[in-house]
This record gives C-alpha cells, structure tokens and sequence, in this order.
C-alpha cells in the first residue's frame, strides 16, 4: 500500500480585540470605590478590574484512506477580547496617582495577557495532538472523538488559568495602586 499523501494542515489561528472600561475619580481610593461599584463583568467569574474572554470554532474536514479516517483542514480560531479600565479623570489626577494607576493598568494588561498566552500554550498542544487523531472503519464519529478531545483539553487549560489566578491575585492587589487607595 502506498503512504498516505494528504496530511492534515492543523492551525491555530488568533486575534485579540482590545477594549477598555471607563472608571472616574481623581484619587485611588474614588477610582477603586468606582470600580467596585461598576465592575467589569466577566461571564464566567463576576466582577473583575480587567478581564479576557473568548470564544473558539473548530473546522475541519477528514478523509478515509486505507481503512482508516484521518483528520485535514483541521482549523481552530480563537477569538479574545481583552477589556482594561481606564481612568476617564485620568488628567484631573496628581503625578503620583497617575503613576500608580499607569502601573495598575499595566500590571492587569500583563495578567489577562498572561491568561491568553496560557490559553494559546495550551492550543498549540491538542490542535495539533487533535490533527493525529484516527479513526478505524469509517469517518462518521471521528469529529466527535476530535471534539472530545478538545474539550478535555480546554478542561485542563482551565485548571492552568485558575492556579495561575490563584498565584497572581496577590500580586495585583499588593500593587501600589490599590494599596494606596486602601490606605487613603
């Protein structure tokens, strides 16, 4: 028998939105009382500072050679949408206030992005692992063996983002920012 010529041609393909969330006050306190009282919502955790959100689509199409159906044009497009406040009063702020809060800003645009790049980590491992997968006999239920195995991994990329949150929370509310509007 002859190899099999037609490979699979996986990609994980992204883009990111960015957009941002108005927040008033002129002093840290004001602005974080602000952003207590008019969080951003994110769908799957409630109130947030900042937030990344997503969603995806699978694509593909399999053929069947040699008693076996494989995987091609296997295409996984993921679509971020990365939100961050910003201070509307931003002007009306002492130096050191605007600072503090250029340093928050920048600290929760550095987490959500950390959170894509575990999200993209996690892609560039089961969008390919999911191009191998076969199935004997014919191709009718290789697009949900491929989707189940996509979500299983998606479930353990989630568990990444959680321990990740969970090790960097911390770190965003030590921020001179917050600690200065708690101690005002």
């Amino acid at each position: 028998m002859a190899p099999v010529t037609e490979g699979a041609a996986a990609e994980l393909i992204h883009t990111t939105q960015y957009r941002t969330h108005a927040v008033r006050g002129t002093t840290a306190q004001a602005v974080l009382r602000y952003m207590n009282a008019h969080p951003i919502i994110d769908p799957d955790d409630g109130p947030a500072y900042a937030n990344l959100t997503h969603d995806h689509h699978l694509s593909m199409a399999t053929f069947a050679a040699g008693g076996v159906c494989r995987v091609k044009n296997l295409r996984f497009t993921w679509r971020f949408v990365l939100t961050l406040p910003k201070a509307v009063d931003y002007g009306a702020m002492n130096a050191s206030t605007r600072s503090k809060w250029d340093a928050f800003v920048a600290g929760l645009k550095r987490h959500e992005e950390t959170h894509r790049a575990i999200f993209l980590k996690c892609g560039k491992k089961f969008v390919p692992a999911a191009e191998r997968i076969t199935a004997a006999g014919g191709c009718a239920g290789l697009e949900n063996k491929v989707r189940r195995s996509i979500e299983r991994a998606y479930a353990a990329c989630m568990s990444e983002q959680r321990a990740f949150e969970k090790r960097d929370r911390p770190r965003i509310l030590g921020l001179a920012f917050v600690q200065a509007a708690r101690s005002q």
